[in-house]
């Protein structure tokens, strides 16, 4: 498991444990009550010595230094914290906390290396920061009161955080765990050697009766076990402010014990609920709560398996047209991607404007080529047909034919009877892809319309009731649902680097852990539970506002370099999906003839199931 389900776990044990917390001091409010509280805590920490046994060893100078820091930086936490807690309500103070924590965890965080946040994890942190901060601002506090307390607080506990995973950086759990508890416990025998505070410290630990006594040391070892949950979270994420800014779900614990108590037993704490505060703190609540799932579905898909290189089927997409655009020999090409590059399938397309060039005067020649190249390489092929096929301008219509036409349609399914009543008894092909994304508005297309997308469909099923249909779908701003629940086997794109008209050049700001959560969402609303997923196009050249051929090499290169080619492979398996039809290959052959054959020996090794370093 992550360590954020553990640090979660921590963290409603802390909630639990800081209500008793300000119940107690609320029932003792006396002025040494919070040094006594210190170093109590403190001095419990020796109890981590148990641990010992169970992997510790001699920690290094390094491993010493640290742990003696994030001790002496969590006693200053404590300190300010319960001072804080002292002058505020339980979860308003606690709650204005944990929404600077995290910000001051991460801004620390920024001066060493730890890794940054992904988009998925930035949304969640920022989610659970704004409702740990919308807890607060729905009181009605003197904020000056408390302020110093709540910035000292707060920026003790980051550099605290910050301490403690330096130290877990330098040697196994159990040997800084061991090492932060003692030091931690060391440093509170030390307040012993000053008399004034020896003094105060025993004179209120005197005066506490055997009831509180026993209730604090109870309470002491629920936050003793939700610190080793938290440590341990922090011990395996390479976020600490990810970590702290679960917080949030602790003062979401703390909002509702203390509102059920306040209604029980409302001389216990200084609450009220009601009105706005009572709003604000449950639309904090459902802040919280999303930026919990959303982090909970981010480490979900993120610890799922990922297929290794010889497992994935590598396949390609081939187009005649942007071959010869490229001003190669398409049959060379072809014939190099099928016998050289060995992929495990190849989709081939059918261009309606090529096939048909005159009405009723069909010209197979070149597709029966390509045809039975694959079938002669024991290359499976999927036969895309339709209007809207692979490659600019996406529509290919003959020129004979208007787009806009009433008999347009008609004319197209005429045409898709004659492909796939041509190619259906060749046994080399694998499935028909039906249209090219058709119900993404891109491309010099007319609008979709699924009428004729549904007829179309129908057509390749009565001419071809054995072979599955195919569709596709833009795989970053596609629907996904109204392709998915028409075809058997639905593939989205991906693209990282692309050039939009808002943004102009851009890499797409989502987490490859997007490409299965959106996979799983649209099966369940299509109900198809075991509906096959493939990635359709793996953009693996560069994506600029003019075409690659019409630009030369070195800017074709600046756009996209072997490090993104390899770095879209690496993004693309994290996805966990296990087949893919790469693009791009008439690019690479291009670019081979020209000197530069980098791209494709690096195709090379990928089909061949090897690992890209």
């Amino acid at each position: 498991m992550s360590g954020i389900f553990w640090a979660l776990l921590g963290q409603l044990f802390l909630g639990l444990s800081l209500v008793i917390d300000k119940i107690l001091l609320d029932q003792k409010p006396k002025k040494d009550q919070v040094l006594s509280y210190i170093f109590w805590i403190g001095l419990l920490n020796f109890v981590g010595l148990l641990f010992a046994p169970f992997g510790f060893a001699v920690p290094s100078t390094t491993t010493i230094l640290l742990s003696l820091l994030a001790g002496a930086l969590f006693l200053v936490s404590l300190a300010t914290y319960y001072a804080a807690l002292a002058k505020g309500g339980v979860s308003s103070t606690l709650a204005i906390i944990g929404g600077f924590a995290p910000i001051a965890t991460y801004l620390i965080s920024g001066f060493f290396s730890f890794s940054s946040l992904n988009v998925a994890e930035g949304i969640a942190f920022a989610l659970l920061v704004a409702g740990g901060l919308l807890l607060f601002f729905t009181e009605k506090i003197d904020f000056k009161k408390i302020f110093l307390w709540v910035i000292l607080a707060s920026l003790f506990i980051g550099l605290a955080d910050v301490s403690q995973k330096l130290a877990f950086n330098t040697a196994n759990f159990v040997t800084v765990f061991v090492s932060m508890k003692f030091f931690t416990g060391v440093i509170a025998l030390c307040l012993l050697a000053i008399p004034s505070l020896r003094r105060r410290i025993f004179s209120s630990s005197a005066d506490t009766s055997h009831k509180y006594r026993i209730s604090y040391f109870l309470n002491r070892a629920l936050s003793g076990a939700s610190s080793f949950l938290i440590f341990y979270g922090i011990a395996l994420e390479a976020q600490p402010a990810l970590v702290e800014s679960l917080s949030g779900v602790r003062f979401v614990l703390i909002f509702l014990i203390a509102f059920a108590i306040s209604k029980i037993k409302p001389a216990w704490l200084n609450e009220k609920f009601r009105g706005w505060i009572l709003a604000g703190k449950i639309i904090a609540t459902i802040l919280i709560l999303l930026g919990l799932l959303g982090l909970g579905l981010q480490k979900s898909y993120e610890s799922k398996p990922i297929p290794d290189p010889e497992e994935i089927t590598w396949g390609v997409t081939f187009s005649k047209q942007m071959s010869k655009s490229f001003g190669s020999s398409w049959q060379e090409n072809l014939t190099a991607i099928l016998t050289d590059l060995k992929p495990k399938t190849v989709r081939l397309i059918a261009y309606w404007d090529e096939i048909e060039p005159k009405k009723d005067q069909y010209d197979f020649e070149d597709l029966d080529w390509q045809m039975n190249e694959a079938r002669k390489a024991g290359v499976p092929v999927v036969l895309v047909v339709g209007q809207k096929v692979p490659r600019w301008p996406e529509c290919h219509f003959p020129s004979w034919i208007d787009p806009g036409s009433a008999q347009k349609n008609d004319e197209l399914i005429t045409y898709l009877k004659e492909v796939v009543e041509r190619y259906r008894g060749d046994k080399n092909i694998l499935y028909w892809q039906v249209e090219n994304e058709p119900f993404l508005m891109f491309g010099e297309c007319p609008g979709s319309n699924a009428a004729l997308i549904e007829k179309e469909i129908a057509t390749v099923r009565e001419l071809d009731p054995t072979r599955k249909i195919y569709m596709t779908d833009g795989g970053e701003f596609g629907d996904w649902y109204r392709t998915a629940k028409r075809a058997d086997i639905f593939g989205p794109t991906l693209y990282r680097k692309v050039h939009t008209k808002l943004f102009g050049y851009i890499t797409w700001p989502i987490t490859p852990e997007l490409y299965p959560l959106r996979r799983d969402i649209t099966r369940a609303l299509v109900g198809k539970p075991n509906q096959e997923f493939v990635i359709s196009e793996l953009g693996l050249e560069p994506w600029m506002v003019r075409q690659i051929y019409e630009v030369d090499i070195p800017t074709q290169l600046s756009f996209f370099s072997l490090d993104d080619f390899k770095n879209n492979i690496a993004y693309a398996r994290q996805t966990g999906f296990s087949t893919f039809y790469t693009w791009g290959a008439e690019w690479w052959y291009w670019l081979k003839k020209q000197d530069h054959p980098e791209f494709w020996n690096a195709a090379k090794e990928l089909f061949a199931g090897k690992q890209l370093l």
